[in-house]
């Protein structure tokens, strides 16, 4: 059971205290999921980045470099970088914008779509072995419950 949020008050003074805080465990998890996970994601010869990037273009179809940096949680910078690999590999394309000749739209490709498909296993066993044995009432409390904390602090509409 968590204590109540007025009990959590910062700075913590002990460590129940730190590991009842719910960003704190928020980016422990992260932390600990990216590390494995691109781990894992390296030995097929894809970077977490880019797999998070193609994931994006995947669920949304086509996503400015502005929109695939807020959802992939990636520098602009970098999805620049990275979606230009994903262009010259062939995995990926760029069209202008047809309401914006200044907007370019990424979308996967075929190939693209196929290689991310060869990343499900990795990604489906790490979330696999993150949520086994955890009720599926519970797991969908905790997305209902992120979903609504996101909403409320998020910049983007997306």
């Amino acid at each position: 059971m968590t204590k109540k949020s007025e009990d959590l008050g910062f700075p913590f003074k002990t460590p129940e205290q730190l590991s009842q805080y719910l960003p704190y465990l928020m980016t422990r998890l992260t932390n600990r999921w990216q590390v494995k996970q691109d781990a894992d994601l390296k030995n097929i010869g894809i970077q977490g980045a880019t797999m998070r990037i193609m994931a994006c273009l995947a669920a949304y179809k086509q996503l400015t470099v502005n929109e695939v940096s807020v959802l992939s949680v990636t520098e602009q910078s970098t999805v620049s970088r990275l979606v230009e690999q994903l262009v010259t590999a062939g995995l990926a394309q760029r069209e202008i914008d047809p309401s914006d000749q200044r907007v370019r739209r990424v979308s996967l490709t075929a190939k693209g779509r196929k290689k991310l498909r060869e990343t499900a296993p990795v990604v489906n066993a790490n979330y696999h072995h993150m949520t086994e044995g955890i009720d599926p009432a519970q797991l969908a409390v905790c997305v209902e419950v992120m979903q609504a904390m996101l909403k409320k602090i998020r910049v983007h509409d997306l």
